[in-house]
């Protein structure tokens, strides 16, 4: 009986001890399950956010635009950025500068040759070479950028307040901006069939480019590359400069976009997020940047006017509706 008794405490206790480490196993689980789940979604997301940030940049359809339509079907009205949207900015601008290389490595070694040949007293009275000349007028046309830091009150600096145009509740102006851009790529292809454009960039052109940046950079529906492009050929650039500077200016106005966005992100993102963004990011862009080469070349940017007008109708609708009802 003695031995009976003992058995019966020994089993209980040791029920006792196996309860705790079946409820602290099956707690390890429930939280590897969900770390899985959260990470599987961070990844998938970083995927989708990548690619489609990179093709609606690249091509003139407005990222901006296209973010602003997701946020107010959404019903998010912040114009704060995630850290995984800067992160995303800096892969594309890495991919634009990987596809076109050598146009960037170009524009670097004028860069640093410029301050050797100032050291050596060799610039003044020489006549800069063309290359030169397109880093000049790059860095003049950043100059008019300096406006953005202009203070608005409670709504922060110029840019801010420009960007808040498109989480302000209502598609309306964003369909306007869509039209815009659609009717300046409509002018841009008409420029093309009907005048031989033979006009290099000028200092009156670099200055134009950088006042007009000022809102192609943060208002919703309109392309900062687009915008760029179609303003040249409108000037009488030829095809291939004007979109070359168009894609030069992209790439630090990115940069500085993404570290801005990283440092003041209101969503953090994880390690893992990030990393597959730029990486994806840059993959996407760098197609993308030969892609609308190809689309420009053999006179195929019709389709994207047509898109953007189609797009701005649909959204300037939509948004009179939400004026009427929200």
């Amino acid at each position: 009986m003695f031995f009976s008794a003992k058995k019966v405490f020994l089993r209980s206790e040791a029920q006792g001890r196996a309860i705790p480490m079946i409820i602290s196993e099956r707690a390890g689980l429930l939280i590897i399950s969900r770390s899985f789940k959260e990470l599987t979604m961070s990844v998938l997301t970083a995927i989708f956010q990548a690619v489609f940030q990179a093709i609606t940049f690249i091509f003139p359809i407005s990222e901006s635009g296209h973010s602003s339509m997701f946020h107010d079907f959404a019903g998010r009205f912040d114009a704060s950025a995630s850290m995984l949207t800067g992160a995303v900015h800096i892969g594309i601008a890495l991919g634009i500068i990987i596809a076109l290389y050598k146009l960037f490595l170009s524009l670097t070694t004028e860069f640093f040759a410029t301050f050797g040949d100032i050291f050596k007293k060799r610039i003044k009275g020489s006549q800069p070479t063309p290359k030169r000349k397109f880093m000049y007028y790059s860095l003049l046309s950043f100059a008019p950028m300096v406006f953005w830091l202009i203070p608005t009150g409670k709504n922060g600096f110029l840019f801010s307040l420009l960007k808040k145009t498109g989480f302000n509740g209502t598609l309306f102006d964003d369909g306007i901006f869509f039209l815009i851009t659609g009717a300046l790529l409509l002018l841009a292809i008409r420029q093309l069939h009907l005048s031989k454009n033979d006009k290099n960039i000028s200092l009156v052109f670099a200055l134009i480019i950088g006042f007009a940046s000022l809102l192609l950079v943060p208002v919703a529906g309109l392309s900062f590359i687009g915008g760029v492009f179609c303003i040249l050929m409108l000037l009488g650039v030829t095809k291939k400069l004007s979109l070359r500077y168009a894609f030069v200016l992209s790439a630090p106005v990115l940069v500085v976009m993404g570290v801005i966005e990283m440092c003041t992100a209101a969503n953090p993102a994880g390690v893992v997020a990030i990393i597959i963004g730029i990486i994806l990011s840059a993959a996407a862009s760098f197609v993308c940047v030969k892609l609308l080469h190809w689309v420009i070349n053999n006179d195929k940017l019709k389709y994207f006017a047509y898109y953007d007008l189609g797009l701005g109708v649909l959204t300037l609708i939509i948004g009179i509706f939400e004026l009427i009802f929200r």
